[in-house]
């Protein structure tokens, strides 16, 4: 238990996962057993929201490691649909693969420029 699952009550605890497995806050809280107002008032606490966010990242942690390990499937599945005989699905595809390469290298170009901003305000 690190130091900030110390400082929660079990029911915090408890509630966490669930409210975060839920597909609203409504129906998390509803799973919980707590009310909204509740919910809102202990999301106020630093020590509550910390716990929270983190649970909730390590949900989108696992989750995008999973779609990383489809990657190559994916990857494949596209070079197959490039030779399907319909032209129209042809088409969507090299759209689509050309529109990933296009928003990876814009992605690229952001993470660069922001390296170099980085390193210039801490030369300051």
């Amino acid at each position: 238990m690190n130091q900030t699952e110390q400082n929660l009550t079990r029911r915090q605890l408890k509630s966490i996962p669930i409210i975060l497995q839920a597909r609203s806050i409504s129906e998390g809280v509803e799973g919980a057993s707590i009310s909204k107002t509740t919910f809102y008032e202990w999301i106020k606490s630093p020590v509550f929201k910390t716990e929270f966010d983190r649970q909730r990242q390590a949900i989108i942690d696992a989750a995008l490691h999973e779609l990383k390990l489809t990657t190559g499937e994916a990857v494949r599945a596209l070079r197959e649909l490039l030779k399907a005989k319909q032209e129209g699905i042809r088409l969507r595809t090299a759209t689509a693969i050309l529109e990933h390469i296009g928003k990876f290298i814009e992605l690229e170009n952001i993470e660069k420029r922001l390296s170099e901003i980085e390193r210039s305000v801490k030369k300051r």
